[in-house]
């Protein structure tokens, strides 16, 4: 459906849309001075939202789309290995920042929670990305939605402990046990270095694609107002096209938020 380099104009395109709907100063501050920075989310509604994007961040592409069945990290991380855009190492920092991303995601840490509405006090070994899915997922679904989530949620109690025994009337209850500690306690911690994760690719993007914008934007009649971009070969695909001219647009600026470094005791945390 699509050629390889009108793949990599979409995924892009999609992941600066994501991106930027929830690292800017609607959904969060930024508080402090670098490297002591920290974020803080405006509302518990805000922080919600955040977690529900940030869940279609690290869900898989719909495959009736594009043929993969790849996550935007993953779809970033191919777009690094053959690039289409790549001019004297502009990848490097969106490579860089993706695979440190991916790698903290994949970290198990040990949480302990105290779950009353069983009864069970405990220490869970997780996953970041998993409880993060999990908390997403309760942020969006009413729990008559969330069977599924609650059977994630016992999968990962009984991998911790085989002998707990939890049966379908006790795993709804457990829902907000969850999400007390994973997303109103736990998650307002961490939002601090996932946001700088995200800000992180958003520039990286940004960094990789500006030798193409350099090549690609022509000014017409000395006006930079009137302007019109030349396409690379390979973009042909009509939408792929609209993808790529926002990709430049978006190149003629700086993202929303500025690089940020946050303070050393939150980066070490959960």
């Amino acid at each position: 459906m699509f050629s390889e380099i009108e793949k990599e104009v979409i995924y892009l395109k999609a992941v600066n849309e994501l991106i930027d709907s929830i690292v800017n100063c609607e959904i969060m501050d930024i508080l402090g001075d670098d490297p002591n920075s920290e974020i803080h989310f405006n509302s518990s509604t805000h922080r919600k939202y955040f977690n529900i994007i940030l869940v279609d961040f690290l869900s898989n592409i719909n495959n009736e789309f594009v043929e993969e069945r790849l996550s935007y990290i993953d779809a970033i991380l191919s777009i690094c290995k053959k690039t289409s855009f790549d001019e004297k190492g502009s990848i490097n920092n969106l490579k860089t920042a993706t695979q440190i991303f991916k790698k903290w995601l994949e970290e198990e840490i040990q949480v302990p929670i105290w779950m009353p509405s069983i009864n069970l006090e405990t220490v869970l070994s997780i996953k970041r990305g998993e409880s993060i899915k999990i908390c997403g997922n309760i942020s969006k679904h009413n729990f008559s939605r969330l069977t599924r989530t609650a059977d994630d949620i016992v999968r990962i109690v009984k991998r911790n402990d085989k002998d707990i025994n939890i049966d379908f009337e006790s795993s709804l209850l457990i829902f907000s046990d969850f999400y007390d500690r994973f997303h109103n306690d736990i998650f307002i911690y961490l939002g601090s270095i996932i946001a700088k994760f995200l800000n992180n690719i958003r520039w990286g993007i940004h960094e990789y694609l500006q030798p193409e914008f350099a090549r690609s934007f022509v000014p017409e009649g000395g006006n930079s107002l009137w302007y019109r971009y030349i396409y690379p070969a390979g973009i042909e695909n009509k939408f792929a096209k609209e993808c790529y001219w926002d990709l430049m647009n978006e190149n003629r600026m700086s993202p929303y938020v500025g690089k940020f470094k946050i303070a050393y005791w939150l980066e070490k945390g959960y």
